[in-house]
This record gives C-alpha cells, sequence and structure tokens, in this order.
C-alpha cells in the first residue's frame, strides 16, 4: 500500500443505513482521501412517514443524508433506483457502471451479499457487477474505463455467517462523529436510546480489537492477505 490518496466510494440502499461506517468514512477525510457517499434510493417508502407526500419524504431523507455528508467532510449523492426497486439487473449495475468509472475508487464500502433487504443486497450486487463492467471501454464510453492494477477490494457489512475475513477498523478518533450521525436520525424517529446503543456496540468491537472503539466488516477481495488493500486502516 502506498501513501497516495485514496479514493473511497460507500453506497447504500437507504439514508441511515451509512451509519456503520461514519467512523471509517471520517478516518479516510481526516487523511486527505477522497470520500463519496452515495444511496441507491431516497428510501422514500419508509414507514415512519404514512401519509405523507412522495415528494415531501424523499426531499426529507435526502436532505438528511445530505447533513451527513457535510458531518463526514465528503461528497454526496442519490441515485434514484426507486425504494424496493434496486435488484440486481443488467440495466441496474449498467447505471452503477457509469459512477464507477466516473468516481475511480480504490476501494469500496457497502451492505453484505446475505442481509435480509432486497434493496440492500441488491445495492452490494450491483456493485459488485458494476465494477467488473467499469473495465469494459465500450460500457464506460465516453468516459474512461477504471482498470486498476489489482482487484478493487469490497468492505461489507460484517456478517456471523459470511465465510469471507474479518477486519476491524479503529474509529476512536472519530467516535464522536458517529453518535452525530446516529443522533441526528435517532432524534428525528425517535429511537430509543441511540447513543447507548452505538456506543455499546462500537465499544464491544473495539474491545475485540484492542481499541476504544471500532467498526467490523467482511472483505471481498481476489488479493489476500487483506491488511495489503486496506486504506480503511492507513496510518
Amino acid at each position: 500500500m502506498t501513501e497516495d490518496k485514496q479514493t473511497i466510494f460507500a453506497c447504500f440502499a437507504h439514508p441511515d443505513d451509512e451509519i456503520a461506517c461514519i467512523g471509517s468514512l471520517c478516518n479516510h477525510v481526516d487523511k486527505g482521501d477522497r470520500v463519496v457517499l452515495a444511496w441507491t434510493t431516497s428510501g422514500e417508502l419508509a414507514s415512519h412517514f404514512n401519509g405523507m407526500e412522495f415528494e415531501e419524504v424523499k426531499n426529507i431523507r435526502e436532505e438528511q443524508g445530505k447533513k451527513v455528508g457535510e458531518i463526514v467532510g465528503c461528497e454526496t449523492f442519490f441515485l434514484d433506483y426507486g425504494d424496493t426497486y434496486v435488484r440486481s439487473t443488467r440495466d441496474n449495475a449498467l447505471k452503477m457502471t457509469k459512477v464507477i468509472a466516473e468516481t475511480k475508487p480504490d476501494a469500496v464500502i457497502t451492505w453484505s451479499m446475505n442481509t435480509r433487504h432486497p434493496d440492500h443486497r441488491g445495492t452490494a450486487q450491483i456493485i459488485y457487477d458494476a465494477l467488473t463492467y467499469a473495465r469494459i471501454p465500450r460500457i464506460t464510453e465516453p468516459m474512461a474505463p477504471h482498470r486498476p492494477p489489482t482487484h478493487i477490494p469490497m468492505f461489507l457489512y460484517y456478517e456471523d455467517i459470511s465465510s469471507l475475513p474479518a477486519i476491524y477498523v479503529d474509529i476512536s478518533d472519530n467516535f464522536e462523529k458517529v453518535k452525530e450521525v446516529a443522533e441526528l436520525y435517532g432524534d428525528f424517529y425517535q429511537w430509543q436510546r441511540v447513543n447507548d446503543w452505538i456506543s455499546t456496540m462500537k465499544h464491544a468491537d473495539g474491545l475485540r480489537c484492542g481499541v476504544n472503539y471500532a467498526e467490523k466488516f467482511n472483505v471481498l477481495t481476489r488479493f489476500l492477505p487483506v491488511e495489503k488493500y486496506l486504506p480503511l486502516n492507513r496510518k
């Protein structure tokens, strides 16, 4: 791993999905890396907004995403696949391919492949396909393809059932921003004891790797050891 600046592309299905990687994103911002945070939907079908006009829900949730970007200090955008329409199809992968070709990430953070929500696993599967399509000039034109010399690692939200290698990221220096994002959503949605919840989870993972607070991921990469391709924890 060189000390060159990295581009990290984090992409999830709905605003608030990103809570579990905020510390890692902030670590990258602190190092001067480019961080791009995106959502495949605006979460416009969220059950908290029953009776509210569709566009009003969309505007509220997109504004929440923008505020998260301000807290992290990163770029944000929404891809408008449509809530509950995120599926692993060729057309959806081609749409994501344009994003990959333009962003040119060194690493990706996203959902796991086995999560229950179809939009969650659909987002991960679409990105997985798009990383290969983005290497093909006739697909990415008029943009140049994204053909890094090595496979782009995907850091997936950790699952106990996954057979993929697991890594921990020390987020102790940025844990206050993690809490700020969690509280942003928690205050709005009236989540109970959100501060206790996030502190307990991240401290428990921190104890497992000898730090105060940590985030945990499975790593999908063709090349081991995973630490060689781990811009997430670079000092």
